[in-house]
């Protein structure tokens, strides 16, 4: 295996963080709720590595959010629970970010 260069991850980390953002941009458009999206969702981020909090709280804040969907809450609330699940998902993505950084350097 080639070393990566200094600002190219290696592939795994660049698709585990591709598919991160996919799943940012899918629950920034996200009106409904289907169990082949949530089980979708859910391999993305266990992909990413071990259970952490960091892990548990993205899986809580997006079954949060999927089920002020489906219990038809208000759209002020559903739209409250997208930007908390949002915040959440941005946070873990850079922290995935940093810690691949760390680790290629």
């Amino acid at each position: 295996m080639l070393p990566a260069a200094d600002d190219v991850a290696p592939w795994p980390l660049r698709d585990h963080l591709a598919d991160l953002a996919a799943l940012r941009r899918g629950v920034a458009a996200q009106c409904s709720v289907s169990a082949a999206h949530g089980v979708k969702a859910r391999r993305i981020l266990f992909s990413l590595g071990s259970p952490s909090g960091d892990l548990l709280a993205a899986l809580d804040a997006l079954d949060r959010f999927e089920r002020a969907i489906i219990e038809c809450d208000a759209p002020p609330v559903i739209e409250a629970h997208r930007l908390e699940c949002l915040a959440v998902l941005e946070q873990f993505q850079e922290k995935c970010e940093r810690l691949g950084s760390a680790t290629s350097a």
